[in-house]
């Protein structure tokens, strides 16, 4: 019985390759009876012994995308087949794929990935024998867009070094407004060895233990707060043994009476998006947010409904738990409901969904992600995580995301240099780079660092320090301390290019819902390819270009009001900044960054 089930498995797995197909894979399926092991001449060594296998996805390449064959040949079950009579394979999960994915005609799965965990060695010989139809890649981790961590960036060139000296304790308590003790507040010390990070307690007090050498070596003190305050960032500061009292400003020091009273944020001033006045709200655009999930216990969020997670160890609800907290800022972006406190939303009456990817999610768990997105018929797609490498899984989910009309707006990424994937990806999203505006932020915040002087060009707005660049950039949005919603109710200001691609998802909704483009009946009122691009141009037509080199940041920063045949979406606003959005792009240089002189002198040492 076993050798008439393995000459099946061979017969399934062979069906249709034709001559094109790797003999190699052929006779290993076929010989799997009398030879499960391969010969030791032809397969690598196992990995060394405690290592785990590594993950990959194994999918088919669509003939959409590939002319040279028809349709995928495989049904995933020969391939499962194939798999499970390996050593060194583990089929870990199948996962069912809509879309435009055929079936064959005997009803066998074809719509599916495989998801498997494969000693390097095999899997690098699957693909050399893989009939052309199958692709197989790294089924590689995800994380947020802004996924470099504030403390490394605050940290000055801060290299790993061999401990060297003792320990040394260090107490640091933080206060707010009213001199309250603020707790769960992150405080980070790095001395350009190892950095040491702690929270405060309920006392607003936290205890690190540092390994740099001496209180005077400490280059950097770093404190956020969860919720309502400025971050801070300190160089040299000058600490005692303890305890040290650290002020924040609340962010009603810079917008007074909020939240009780509502904000308007300079990201949507600069695009000419106002909300308040109830005329473009996005009524009728369906959104997908795929990110870190969202915190729909918040008051401006409590009317979203919809979501799913894709995360291992996820549940019916699991969606609206936001560990990192960038989904629930990138939602307040986009949809915070319109009310006299805290903040509005640039669409408040979009259908938005939420797919929770991070942490821990992986490249399958995108691509189940945008395929449910596909099946819900979404218009817009807001894709706040990267990964590393390339995935032409996810480029083929994408182009068919595109063909059936739908929007994919990517964040390019927060670890400077090139982009990442998929904002990488020529023609198949929307990428978004970050900029930020002076004066809209403290001079002693973490936001300062992200400022370079030579990246400073008209109205005082400049290109973040660690935007990703390259001629993928579509467009730039304000992505430097924007306020928004933070998991458990308050409201922070966050920087990143996850914050641009939401301003842009937004703008994205409004020209949808409200351009006579997209309403009136014709070509482009019709789910295709055709309506993606139609909306791209448009944006990038609307877009200011406030920087010369548009590595940086595309065609410029869209603006409402300069939508082409969209002049009822103007709102006729000076967004309240004086700014001209029509003036000529410049290039302007400071002599300095401001914020770069840290320390009060009135203050004696132990208090800032």
């Amino acid at each position: 019985m076993a050798q008439e089930k393995d000459e099946r498995g061979a017969a399934m797995l062979n069906r249709k390759t034709g001559d094109g197909a790797d003999d190699a894979l052929k006779r290993s399926a076929a010989n799997s009876r009398t030879a499960p092991r391969e010969p030791e001449s032809v397969v690598p060594q196992a990995p060394p012994s405690g290592r785990r296998p590594e993950r990959f996805i194994i999918g088919s390449r669509m003939a959409a995308m590939s002319p040279a064959f028809e349709q995928p040949h495989h049904s995933m079950d020969d391939v499962v087949a194939y798999l499970d009579r390996q050593e060194n394979m583990e089929v870990l999960k199948r996962i069912k794929m809509g879309g435009t994915r055929p079936f064959t005609a005997d009803g066998r799965s074809v719509g599916e990935i495989v998801v498997a965990a494969i000693d390097e060695g095999k899997a690098q010989r699957l693909r050399i024998g893989a009939p052309p139809d199958l692709i197989i890649e790294r089924d590689s981790m995800l994380s947020g867009a802004d996924y470099l961590p504030v403390s490394a960036r605050a940290a000055q060139g801060g290299t790993l070094l061999p401990l060297r000296s003792a320990a040394i304790e260090v107490a640091i308590r933080v206060i707010g407004e009213r001199d309250q003790p603020l707790a769960r507040v992150t405080v980070v010390i790095d001395g350009g060895g190892l950095p040491a990070q702690a929270l405060t307690d309920e006392a607003g007090t936290a205890n690190l233990t540092f390994f740099g050498g001496s209180l005077e070596e400490i280059q950097t003190l770093f404190i956020r707060a969860a919720a309502n305050h400025w971050d801070r960032v300190i160089a040299a500061p000058r600490l005692n043994a303890g305890p040290n009292t650290v002020k924040l400003r609340p962010l009603s020091e810079s917008y007074p009476g909020f939240p009780s009273t509502r904000l308007l944020g300079w990201g949507q001033r600069l695009m000419g998006i106002d909300p308040t006045g109830g005329r473009f709200t996005g009524t009728g655009v369906k959104i997908g947010i795929i990110d870190s999930g969202c915190d729909i216990t918040h008051p401006q969020l409590q009317h979203i409904k919809q979501g799913k997670d894709f995360t291992p160890g996820s549940t019916d609800r699991s969606w609206t738990q936001d560990l990192g907290s960038q989904g629930t800022h990138c939602t307040g972006i986009i949809s915070a409901a319109g009310n006299k406190q805290g903040i509005m939303g640039c669409a408040p009456d979009a259908e938005v969904h939420i797919f929770k990817v991070i942490p821990e999610g992986r490249v399958s768990d995108l691509l189940a992600a945008l395929d449910e997105c596909i099946e819900r018929e979404l218009d817009v797609i807001h894709i706040g995580v990267v990964t590393d490498g390339y995935s032409e899984l996810v480029s083929q989910k994408l182009q068919e995301a595109r063909q059936k009309g739908i929007v994919c707006i990517a964040a390019a990424g927060t670890a400077g240099g090139s982009l990442v994937f998929p904002a990488s990806l020529p023609g198949g999203v929307i990428a978004v780079a970050a900029i930020g505006k002076l004066k809209e932020f403290p001079t002693d915040s973490s936001h300062v660092l992200n400022v370079v002087p030579q990246l400073i060009g008209s109205e005082g707005l400049f290109a973040s320090r660690f935007n990703g660049a390259g001629p993928q950039i579509a467009v730039s949005a304000p992505g430097i301390a924007i306020v928004s919603t933070v998991p458990g109710g308050g409201y922070l200001a966050a920087d990143g290019t996850p914050a641009a691609a939401a301003h842009v998802t937004s703008f994205a909704a409004l020209v949808l819902a409200h351009h006579p483009l997209f309403q009136q009946e014709g070509v482009f009122t019709v789910r295709s390819e055709q309506r993606v691009q139609a909306l791209l141009e448009l944006i990038q037509a609307s877009a200011v270009p406030h920087f010369l080199d548009p590595q940086y940041a595309g065609a410029g920063v869209p603006d409402l009001s300069r939508v082409p045949g969209g002049q009822s979406l103007s709102v006729g606003m000076s967004g309240g900044d004086g700014l001209d959005r029509r003036s000529a792009p410049g290039l302007y240089r400071l002599p300095r960054v401001p914020g770069w002189s840290w320390l009060p002198n009135a203050q004696p040492p132990g208090f800032y």
